[in-house]
């Protein structure tokens, strides 16, 4: 047996594995177990490099491919059937003409003018006399003026007691703290570029030099994200307040980089509201940290990250747009023939589901008993149908450590048999969506703004960061104007928040 070990070894010939065989019946079986385990080994290091952003929850930067032959793109959307482009009924918009423009300037045919075509002289209008619009053709263009920083001098009155000599000065307005100091429109300004448009420190102290004439540094960029982010802190609790009393969230997180080390951005978020926690740890340790998951009770949306899974207050469901990628890659790469039915059962569902929301009231239910049981039981057949294509492995022997290898088709089966609420939700419960794509967009923008400008180079600073693009993000959620909110978060954090919060402005 001893000659036959590794396959980097010379490779044997048939007539002395048959040799091996009749005289070593024990070394042959233990050759081809070996090799067995490694021929498994290989397949599933295959198999991890076959799996992309449409059959797994890698993101689509981390597909391989390369330039002559890339891999082809594919959607989990469903064909719609409708061209390209505007479509029947909607409705365009184009830039028109104001009926009061800013500025007008007047071109006069010259004095003594003749006509073209014949010769005769034209008439023109009086001089010193407006053109109106019969007697001239118009034409607007519409531009950006010049823009400069402008600097007000506030001058407080001083005077002194003839008595005693006590100075009297009157009060400065609010926000007047310092003998120079920038005003509320320029440091939102900066954080609309800065925490929005995610423009890093150099280009947006660049920008202020050369658009508004007003050169700022980099370090004075900083600090204005550090005061704001203390404003957005204290405009996040009646946010956070209202988070906890929706009847659904969504939850999800991703990796980012501190100062050079491994962290974890949380999102906790609805559709009118957000809220970002950053964390060393990925767990149910930083997700009570955050403060949100803990104590809430409503449906939570999530994937099938296990840490969720601790905190018992609230209801539980799955993302389905993860299960389609993973059933996807079962269908195509591992070739299981329930997981192609699984996904065509999903779309279903979803189907139904979207019509029964769209349903008015007082109208005929889309889904009645017979549909919910009729594609309950099917799940239920699906299920039965993979496992019996999947049995268990045989138990390790005693001793062995570690747990029980039962490979990615009977692991989801597993996940799909016990968790049927978790995942069907969506179709008996219409508060509950289809996916956790509301948690992934939010995140999206904030992986964008660590491929521009890289890791948080301070500790401070990326929870300042976390907490303004909460507030952005429920800005933008709720249709606000974003520059005249970032003004009043730097203003009266407290009634913006207020505002968030109950969806209406004060």
């Amino acid at each position: 047996m001893s000659n036959f070990v590794t396959v980097s070894e010379a490779r044997p010939t048939r007539e002395q594995l048959i040799e091996l065989a009749r005289r070593d019946p024990e070394a042959i079986a233990d050759l081809v177990l070996m090799l067995w385990d490694r021929v498994e080994a290989l397949e599933a290091k295959v198999a991890a490099l076959e799996r992309n952003s449409r059959t797994s929850s890698k993101p689509p930067s981390s597909d391989k491919g390369n330039f002559t032959n890339p891999p082809k793109p594919k959607s989990l959307r469903e064909k719609s059937g409708r061209k390209p482009s505007g479509q029947p009924g909607h409705r365009g918009d184009t830039l028109r003409q104001t009926p009061a423009p800013d500025h007008v300037e007047e071109h006069r045919l010259a004095e003594g003018v003749r006509c073209a075509e014949c010769g005769a002289p034209l008439s023109t209008a009086p001089a010193g006399v407006p053109l109106d619009c019969g007697s001239c053709e118009r034409r607007q263009v519409f531009e950006l003026p010049a823009i400069r920083i402008e600097v007000t001098e506030h001058r407080a009155e001083k005077t002194f007691c003839q008595r005693c000599g006590t100075v009297a000065t009157a009060a400065f307005p609010d926000g007047v703290a310092a003998p120079v100091q920038y005003g509320p429109g320029v440091r939102a300004t900066a954080l609309y570029l800065g925490g929005y448009q995610l423009i890093p420190y150099a280009r947006l102290a660049e920008s202020f030099a050369e658009l508004f004439g007003c050169p700022l540094s980099q370090g004075t960029l900083a600090n204005f994200v550090r005061s704001a982010g203390e404003n957005a802190r204290q405009a996040m609790r009646p946010v956070r307040a209202a988070l906890l009393g929706a009847t659904t969230a969504h939850a999800d997180e991703t990796g980012c980089t501190v100062q050079g080390k491994r962290h974890w951005l949380h999102i906790f978020s609805t559709r009118s509201l957000s809220c970002y926690h950053l964390d060393a740890k990925r767990g149910a340790e930083a997700m009570e940290r955050g403060g949100l998951i803990s104590r809430y009770s409503g449906n939570l949306i999530h994937d099938c990250l296990g840490a969720y899974e601790t905190f018992l207050d609230c209801h539980h469901f799955y993302c389905n747009a993860h299960l389609q990628r993973e059933l996807t890659y079962l269908h195509e790469e591992m070739h299981q023939p329930w997981a192609a039915d699984m996904i065509d059962l999903l779309l279903e569902a979803k189907a139904l589901a979207d019509l029964e929301r769209a349903r008015l009231p007082g109208t005929r239910r889309v889904i009645g008993e017979r549909t919910e049981e009729r594609i309950i039981s099917r799940d239920t057949r699906i299920v039965l149908t993979g496992l019996a294509a999947n049995p268990e492995p045989p138990p390790p022997p005693p001793g062995t450590k570690g747990r029980i290898k039962r490979g990615k088709p009977l692991n989801l089966l597993r996940r799909l048999d016990r968790r049927p609420l978790e995942i069907m939700g969506f179709f008996v419960n219409p508060e509950v969506p289809y996916d956790n794509n509301q948690a992934e967009r939010d995140l999206r923008m904030m992986k964008v703004r660590e491929k521009i400008s890289g890791t948080f180079r301070s500790g401070d600073h990326g929870p300042a960061f976390c907490d303004i693009r909460s507030i952005i993000s429920s800005v933008r959620k709720q249709s606000r104007g974003m520059l005249d909110s970032l003004v009043k978060l730097i203003a009266s954090p407290t009634m913006l928040g207020e505002e968030l919060a109950s969806g209406q402005p004060t």
